[in-house]
């Protein structure tokens, strides 16, 4: 009897030490929940950064192309974040990937080029509108917005520049002008610097026969300076200089294209710098010709006079709508973007800079 009470509690501690034993197992191989928190953290974080940022060349952009890698990280990262049956592993795996992306974004920030003296830069990405009046805003920081406005009567001019593609081919980034269609600009002294550099993009229009005189940048034409297409076609730019109390010279040259002018249609970036005894035109951040140097020894002043009254800053005319004074003249048949003006000659590397951050 005692034999047979002896086996039934050895039999039924033999279950009980069983059935421990498989609790304790079933414990430790238990998988420890996924935890999601930082993934979804991070995943807020990196919309929020796309929401308030925006690509382009002005500074606190971020370079062209640079959103899309970060956007496509988000949504990989969304799809492991909405996964129930994601592993710990691939959680961890979509932060660092999405971490990644934040940094490499973050180092497309674009860096100014000669801030201290970027005096003006209008890259027309803001307009939404093309309307009478609409702004145009200044993105150096020194508040020189403009405005849209129609053509002067001279060149029976009506509406204002119309929304077009940049050459990145991106619909409503650019301005296209025509029969004196302007964005004007009030006049102050710093948009008169002693010596200046003008960088733009410009696409001419395809015609026959070539429309010469077109003014991009004007500040009351040979009065004070201009910047346009003349001839073949080719860059032109105008500056009266004081050289001397009482002795202004009217400092007029073409970017020595000769028989290589540009191509209309063609997107070009042309920079032109005056000043320090130079006058230099780039094309394409190349440098075409120093009319300040050699046989092409100009002596150019350093300051830029106004011979008459100060006269507002003009992109697309030569003069403010309503201050035409005799039948001459002339307004930029095409599209322009991305106009910066500087108190400063920038150099070849400066130019190129400009080009490579810019260029599609």
């Amino acid at each position: 009897m005692k034999t047979n009470n002896v086996k039934v509690l050895l039999n039924a501690a033999v279950v009980l030490l069983i059935a421990w034993a498989l609790v304790a197992c079933s414990k430790k191989d238990a998988t420890p929940p996924v935890v999601k928190t930082d993934l979804t953290a991070s995943i807020t974080t990196a919309n929020a950064l796309v929401l308030s940022t925006h690509e382009g060349v002005a500074a606190g952009n971020y370079l062209k192309g640079s959103q899309a890698p970060l956007i496509a990280a988000i949504a990989q990262a969304q799809v492991v974040a909405d996964d129930t049956n994601a592993t710990q592993v691939q959680v961890t795996a979509a932060i660092a990937n999405l971490a990644a992306a934040l940094a490499t974004y973050s180092n497309a920030l674009v860096t100014p080029i000669d801030p201290t003296n970027l005096v003006g830069q209008w890259t027309f990405d803001e307009i939404t509108t093309a309307a009478a009046n609409a702004v145009v805003k200044d993105y150096s920081g020194n508040t020189h917005d403009g405005t849209l406005k129609a053509g002067d009567a001279h060149w029976a001019g009506t509406g204002v520049p119309t929304l077009a593609a940049d050459r990145y081919g991106i619909t409503g980034k650019a301005l296209h002008f025509d029969k004196g269609q302007n964005v004007e600009i009030p006049y102050a002294t710093s948009l008169n610097p002693q010596m200046m550099s003008v960088s733009l993009w410009a696409k001419q229009d395809v015609e026959t026969a070539l429309f010469a005189d077109q003014y991009m940048v004007s500040m009351n034409r040979w009065n004070g300076y201009k910047f346009q297409f003349q001839g073949t076609p080719q860059p032109f730019f105008t500056a009266r200089a004081a050289r001397s109390p009482g002795d202004t010279t009217i400092y007029d040259h073409d970017a020595g294209l000769g028989s290589a002018p540009l191509t209309q249609g063609t997107w070009y970036h042309v920079v032109a710098t005056f000043g320090a005894g130079h006058e230099i035109f780039y094309v394409n951040g190349v440098q075409t010709i120093d009319w300040g140097t050699g046989t092409n020894a100009a002596t150019p002043g350093t300051v830029i006079s106004l011979a008459a009254k100060p006269v507002n800053l003009i992109f697309g005319q030569d003069l403010p709508t309503g201050g035409y004074d005799a039948d001459f003249g002339g307004y930029f048949h095409g599209t322009l973007d991305e106009i910066r003006i500087y108190k400063s000659v920038l150099t070849q590397a400066q130019v190129t800079s400009i080009y490579n951050l810019e260029k599609p």
